[in-house]
């Protein structure tokens, strides 16, 4: 996920250390209440196809209210819960949760057939220009007023599993879902087409991010791609869909592997100053765009500022690749997720935006790394604190460093690079996946031990590729 205002990084609050593997895939079913007038989601799901976990959380929203747990297999009966508080504070907006089987055996147990029924009220931020929030994030449910909108794999809206022994979190699922909002007109959910009007059946066979945005807005579909709440003209819109569907097929061509599922654009406004809070993220399929005025979707098709937003598109995209295939397995799989996403939206802008934009584009990140202190390079990265500043290291140092590697082997070796790492279809990404890899697409010795020296280990590799890239602080 990308922010958009170089200043704030809403978008990239500390993400916990997961992974995403998931051999067996939950399915949710049952319903879903929300009014957007008072900001309030009330559900009652049922869990099945859990997978043998023994050392467990499940993690949920810290605005949503428990009910009760129930086995449905055993007993109409609630069960006792606890809550893992040292989990909870590594899990974002999250709180998280174990259960007990009512035998006063402390073990963590994990029901076949798992009910979950809970509520939360949040605040609805209607007017953004006098009552706004202090911030605005991916993970946050935000009721603006007009719509709703609420994430899984941070904000957690619906129960997500999490295996605590190999650190696998649970949040794409199967579900098949009934969603009720009496004064909304459309209903979406990751995955499935709009439904227009108050009440809507959703179900997926495939797995899915289950992300949800729910309220008093429009949609239009073009070719399988959807666009919901635009704030463009109609010639506008049908430049979003071109640019779409060329986006797609430039990685689609080069990576050799399709998207799956139709894509989406979400436009929807911050609940915080919309003057100072505007950020992306993608929730396979889905690409989501919190902004307003000049980072609205339409500021794409503005001739003197487009660039920007343009590559912001492309870097979600690219997302499908780097952080659905591919998925981070410790601290630097991060800095593999967006940083190669960031290096392929470069890519991009360059071939099909031309290669201005892409110098305007390479030069905002030079001058934005002057800010970038106290940082280990590549293959020292352990922990979150060597990255001397996450946003920048993961957003402006890792693609620059990209661009000039690309450079110097050419772009028919890195794609052969970057395609060995998306056909690994890691669940663990990390430092070792990637030189591996590397090793492996890289077949000249010489300029695999020059490329390692100078950009993987080097404490000097920004300034090597400042160099070859011939640009300047």
């Amino acid at each position: 996920m990308l922010s958009l205002k170089k200043l704030l990084s809403a978008s990239i609050l500390l993400l916990p250390l997961f992974t995403n593997a998931q051999e067996k895939s939950p399915l949710i079913t049952g319903n879903v209440n929300i009014s957007i007038k008072k900001g309030t989601i009330a559900c009652d799901l049922i869990v099945t196809d859990l997978p043998d976990v023994k050392d467990y959380v499940i993690r949920l929203n810290s605005g949503m209210n428990i009910h009760y747990f129930k086995d449905l297999k055993r007993s109409k009966q609630p069960l006792y819960y606890d809550m893992d508080t040292k989990d909870s504070i590594q899990s974002d907006e999250t709180k998280a949760y174990y259960l007990h089987e009512n035998t006063g055996n402390p073990a963590r147990y994990l029901p076949e057939e798992l009910e979950i029924k809970y509520a939360g009220m949040y605040p609805v931020i209607a007017d953004s220009l006098s009552g706004y929030m202090g911030q605005d994030w991916r993970g946050n449910i935000a009721f603006n007023g007009y719509s709703v909108r609420a994430e899984g794999m941070q904000a957690a809206w619906y129960p997500v599993l999490y295996d605590k022994a190999t650190r696998t979190r649970y949040a794409e699922v199967k579900y098949n879902i009934n969603i009720t909002c009496n004064d909304c007109s459309l209903l979406f959910l990751n995955g499935s087409q709009p439904v227009r009007g108050t009440k809507g059946s959703f179900k997926s066979d495939a797995t899915q991010e289950m992300s949800m945005y729910c309220g008093d807005v429009k949609a239009k579909q073009n070719k399988g791609v959807w666009l919901i709440n635009s704030d463009m003209t109609a010639q506008q819109e049908q430049k979003l869909f071109d640019l779409a569907g060329s986006y797609q097929s430039y990685y689609t061509k080069n990576f050799g592997t399709p998207f799956k599922g139709n894509l989406a654009f979400v436009q929807t406004t911050p609940v915080a100053d919309s003057a100072q809070w505007a950020f992306s993220f993608f929730s396979a399929p889905t690409t989501f765009n919190v902004g307003a005025g000049r980072y609205g979707l339409h500021a794409m098709f503005d001739d003197k500022n487009s660039g920007m937003p343009k590559k912001t598109m492309a870097h979600e995209l690219a997302h499908y690749y780097f952080g659905t295939l591919l998925k981070p397995g410790n601290e630097f799989g991060h800095a593999i997720e967006e940083g190669f996403a960031e290096y392929l939206a470069f890519n991009l802008t360059k071939h099909l935006e031309g290669e201005a934009v892409y110098n305007e584009n390479l030069q905002n990140k030079v001058h934005s790394l002057k800010y970038l202190h106290k940082y280990q390079p590549f293959s020292k990265v352990v922990s979150d604190k060597d990255y001397g500043n996450r946003e920048y290291y993961l957003y402006y140092y890792t693609p620059v460093l990209l661009l000039a590697i690309e450079k110097e082997m050419g772009e028919p070796v890195m794609w052969k690079w970057l395609k060995a790492m998306i056909a690994t279809g890691s669940d663990h990404a990390d430092y070792s996946l990637m030189l591996n890899t590397f090793r492996t697409a890289v077949t000249d010795k010489d300029l695999q031990e020059k490329i390692i020296k100078k950009y993987f280990t080097s404490d000097d590799a920004l300034k090597n590729a400042y160099e070859v890239l011939g640009v300047k602080e």
